[in-house]
């Protein structure tokens, strides 16, 4: 049926007007005055033998209405029970008499559920309500129009409502004062400030003028956060205030406790307070809420002690507290720790017959929990519970979200069980979080447990939450059972997500079984497909593991295929990943391959960073089995790149420089060696006992003893200890300069400090005695090696 048609029917019109000349039309004419000849309670009508009538037995249901005006006449046909019998014209006609019929008699509950009926089927049947708001001119007509604004405003159709206030106002009428401060109140709620605004205007300049609840409501809209909108608005507040005192509209006490609700929630709870002190002196309306928000007010501000003192002053005002005063006062105590305070009011609030609410003790429970007192919030609980204070699942949450965190899974178990016996069901949250408790105490089989009892209350975790149980299935090593629930993950329709697959390759890399190792990696990298496969990109960090792996302990090469893989994906390495593979080609040799990838970075514009130029400087400087002339120029190179990267304004931390010192001590060049190293104590760059070892045997080599002795006493001094290499370097100087006596000391000193001399130190000291001629000595060290290493005679 077409949008025009309902208009044209004269949809809450006053007169019936039917487009089509129909038969019933002629009967509804003549069945009207039936009531007005018989005393019957059935409308008689005529019915002509040639022709039948298909809606008559829904008019007769409207005669019987305008006689009796029964609401249970009225309920005999639904109108989506007409509109399926008698079509969309018929129903509508109908309707529309019975509505006026009852708007006529004052009977407004009558006509809202009619019209709220209507519209209801109207719009489940796609007709657009905005064309079926046309009102004529007629006493009915202003009634519906009245109760029509508050059915759309309350089931959310503003725009329709809007629509009907314009319409009557064509009319020259004015809608009532209630159901436009109604629409208000509805379109304040959904936030739409400027339809609010042009309503509240209208009713200024064309009627209804506003009254003390118009002026509240649009109060509340300015002091109260709306979602999309911007914060309380005090001064748009403030001008609502001053209009009624200049229109000499006097404020509620409703009116008022939303002006201080409004500064409270601005941050100016002492302005609040000296506002209602000087309504109190004149004698104007204050309530509970007024006093409840400055309360609120000062505790949000941490002053406690003013808070209790407004509450102190209300009740000496002659304003009783009511229950939300003392949740305010009990959920201040608690969040400032004031547990026992909260404790004495709550027993107060029994004392007066004032039952807490499971808010107020919600609060208690919360605090407790807060401090790590989650027994004792279990004991006030049960308390609280025995004294007749009815107990909720929330406070159930409460209780068990504190034993989570205190890690006492039993007694979170406990209450799980409790709640279950009590016929409160617990939610997904509640689940989660036990589940959650059980993986960082390490039990993934309880938190399966967990699981598996969720899963039975129609409840399907989310995927962070399954990401718990991944997580502590590889850390315990049980990669398995965490690749299968992945898997049931699926079944379930629960969605893996990056960080999912990122905990199994991260532990498939890791796995420190050295003969499953490739083929570890090797499903680590069948998991990246897959994770491709189900639209799931992965990251850097996905890529960076595995390359991370396939450097440092198979091959270096290989990994050069999962970078290719990368680019196919048009996922660039980072300077992470390519930094990762170019230690991988050092440490296993393949020099050529390391320096190509540094060139391809600078190709592909991949700035290096200070890792890149340490892990580079680092292998040009390392000790081979190469000829010095080659190794100086190596050592050299490495001491260009260095210089550069200063230039460039980087800073080399103490691991480069620590390398570029090795390296030139390498070649002997103690003195740029000692600049650097002077250099790393201006940077306040703390040298290593590795970085102080290289320089020490270098002065060894060079002979310089006291230079060497000189830093040993200089690591001391600043807490760095030195390890066994750092004596022996020094004792096999001292042995090859037949100087026994300062060897003996300086291995003596070793094992004070608990330094286990190798046994390259008892083979240097060894020969130290023999190059002395002193065998006795030399054969009670070689027994004292044997000894000390389990070595067999044949084998020295």
């Amino acid at each position: 049926m077409g949008l025009g048609l309902i208009h044209k029917l004269g949809f809450f019109q006053g007169q019936i007007m039917i487009k089509e000349r129909s038969l019933c039309r002629k009967y509804y004419y003549g069945a009207s005055s039936v009531p007005l000849l018989y005393d019957s309670d059935k409308a008689v009508i005529p019915i002509r033998k040639s022709h039948s009538c298909k809606g008559r037995k829904l008019y007769s249901v409207v005669v019987r209405v305008c006689k009796s005006l029964s609401w249970e006449v009225a309920k005999e046909i639904t109108f989506n029970r007409s509109l399926k019998k008698y079509g969309l014209s018929h129903s509508i006609n109908a309707y529309s008499m019975m509505i006026h019929t009852f708007a006529i008699a004052g009977m407004d509950m009558e006509v809202y559920t009619l019209l709220k009926q209507m519209i209801f089927d109207l719009q489940k049947a796609g007709v657009d309500l905005l064309k079926v708001t046309y009102l004529n001119n007629t006493t009915g007509s202003t009634v519906v129009a009245d109760v029509l604004i508050k059915v759309f405003a309350a089931n959310k159709l503003l725009d329709h409502a809007i629509v009907v206030i314009n319409q009557v106002k064509k009319m020259g009428f004015e809608p009532s004062i209630y159901s436009c401060n109604f629409l208000l109140k509805c379109l304040a709620e959904a936030s739409r400030g400027e339809n609010l605004v042009t309503l509240f205007e209208t009713m200024k300049n064309f009627g209804p003028s506003p009254d003390v609840r118009t002026y509240t409501i649009m109060m509340h809209f300015y002091c109260t956060n709306h979602p999309g909108q911007q914060n309380v608005d005090i001064k748009e507040a403030y001008k609502i205030l001053k209009e009624m005192w200049g229109k000499h509209i006097s404020p509620s006490a409703a009116t008022y406790s939303v002006w201080v609700h409004g500064l409270c929630r601005v941050g100016c709870p002492d302005v609040a307070l000296k506002f209602i002190r000087k309504l109190r002196y004149e004698n104007q309306p204050l309530n509970s809420y007024c006093y409840n928000a400055i309360i609120h007010g000062f505790f949000a501000e941490g002053e406690v002690n003013k808070a209790i003192s407004i509450f102190e002053e209300m009740s000496n005002s002659g304003i009783t507290p009511d229950i939300c005063s003392y949740s305010i006062l009990v959920d201040g105590f608690c969040k400032f720790e004031s547990i026992d305070r909260g404790l004495c009011l709550i027993q107060g609030m029994q004392e007066n017959n004032i039952k807490p609410t499971p808010i107020s003790y919600s609060s208690i429970l919360k605090g407790l929990c807060k401090i790590g007192a989650a027994k004792i919030a279990n004991d006030c609980f049960h308390d609280l519970k025995n004294s007749g204070c009815k107990v909720d699942q929330t406070a159930y949450k409460i209780l068990i979200t504190g034993f989570c965190a205190q890690g006492d899974l039993s007694s979170a178990h406990e209450l799980l069980e409790e709640m279950i016996n009590n016929h409160l069901a617990p939610d997904a949250s509640i689940y989660e979080r036990l589940i959650r408790a059980s993986c960082s105490v390490g039990s993934a089989d309880t938190a399966v447990k967990y699981r598996n009892m969720m899963v039975q209350g129609d409840y399907l975790p989310d995927t962070v939450t399954c990401n718990f149980i991944v997580k502590q299935y590889c850390t315990d090593g049980r990669v398995i059972e965490a690749l299968n629930l992945i898997d049931e993950m699926m079944d379930q329709g629960i969605v893996p997500n990056l960080y999912t697959y990122n905990v199994v390759i991260n532990q498939l890399c890791k796995d420190e079984n050295t003969e499953e190792k490739e083929g570890r990696v090797l499903e680590a990298l069948h998991l990246i497909d897959e994770m491709v496969d189900q639209g799931i990109i992965p990251d850097l960090y996905t890529y960076n593991v595995v390359v991370h792996q396939l450097s440092k302990c198979i091959n270096a090469k290989k990994a050069l295929e999962v970078i290719t893989v990368m680019l196919k994906r048009d996922m660039f390495p980072n300077v992470i990943i390519l930094n990762t593979l170019i230690d991988g080609f050092i440490k296993q040799s393949y020099f050529k391959e390391a320096s190509m990838l540094y060139r391809g970075m600078l190709k592909l514009e991949i700035t290096p960073n200070i890792t890149t130029y340490t892990i580079l400087i680092d292998m040009l400087c390392k000790r081979r089995k190469v000829k010095k002339a080659y190794r100086r120029k190596k050592v050299k190179k490495a001491y260009k790149l260095f210089r550069k990267i200063i230039r460039e304004g980087m800073n080399p931390d103490n691991i480069c420089y620590t390398s570029m010192i090795a390296g030139l001590c390498g070649i002997e060049d103690v003195n740029k060696a000692c600049a650097l190293f002077r250099d790393m104590q201006k940077g306040e760059l703390l040298p290593t006992v590795v970085t102080y070892t290289c320089l020490i045997d270098t002065f060894c080599k060079l002979g310089q003893m006291d230079e060497a002795k000189k830093l040993l006493r200089m690591m001391v001094r600043r807490n760095i200890y030195p390890d066994v290499k750092t004596y022996t370097c020094l004792i096999d100087k001292f042995c090859k300069l037949h100087r026994m006596d300062e060897a003996e000391r300086l291995f003596d000193r070793m094992r004070k400090e608990n330094i286990s001399p190798d046994v390259i130190t008892y083979k240097i000291m060894i020969k130290g005695y023999e190059m002395v001629g002193n065998s006795d000595l030399a054969y009670e060290m070689t027994d004292e090696m044997q000894k000390v290493f389990n070595i067999p005679d044949e084998s020295i």
